[in-house]
């Protein structure tokens, strides 16, 4: 048996380049609460992160069940934007499930984002069966994907 004792997920980090822009989305869009925020820099945020010089805005999301931290890099100003897509390897995603997801879909789309289809597909066999899911992105381009799944009725 492993010593190895993983008890929990603590949060995800996504890092941003506007704080303020991604927690309207994820706050006023997609209706999480801001837990709190913070600004960081000093040795030990440098020593965590491997990134010399490293300052940091962060605010903590709670998502339904899971937390979000958002960092915004306010140092190094050398920062790059990231765009991969969905198939390049270290590629990520997150997964929201969700009740009626063609109205999750309109708020999205009426903030200005847009889904990876015109239309939300369901799957019809396998494991997915009675799903229907999408991916969209955040304003820094973070594939988020929403998942109803058909078969819970309320």
């Amino acid at each position: 048996m492993s010593d190895l004792r993983i008890v929990a997920t603590a949060h995800t980090g996504i890092t941003v380049s506007n704080l303020e822009r991604s927690v309207g989305f994820y706050r006023d869009v997609l209706g999480f609460k801001v837990r709190n925020q913070i600004e960081c820099e000093g040795e030990i945020y440098q020593q965590v992160t491997g990134v010399p010089g490293a300052a940091m805005r962060i605010a903590y999301i709670e998502a339904p069940g899971h937390t979000l931290e958002l960092l915004q890099y306010v140092a190094p100003a050398d920062t790059q934007q990231v765009r991969s897509r969905p198939c390049d390897p270290g590629a990520l995603h997150i997964a929201f499930r969700v009740k009626d997801i063609d109205a999750v879909i309109a708020k999205v789309s009426s903030a200005g984002l847009t889904p990876a289809s015109p239309f939300v597909p369901a799957f019809p066999e396998g494991r997915s069966k009675g799903l229907k899911a999408v991916y969209t992105h955040d304003p820094d381009g973070i594939v988020i994907e929403f998942v109803e799944d058909l078969r819970i009725h309320d």
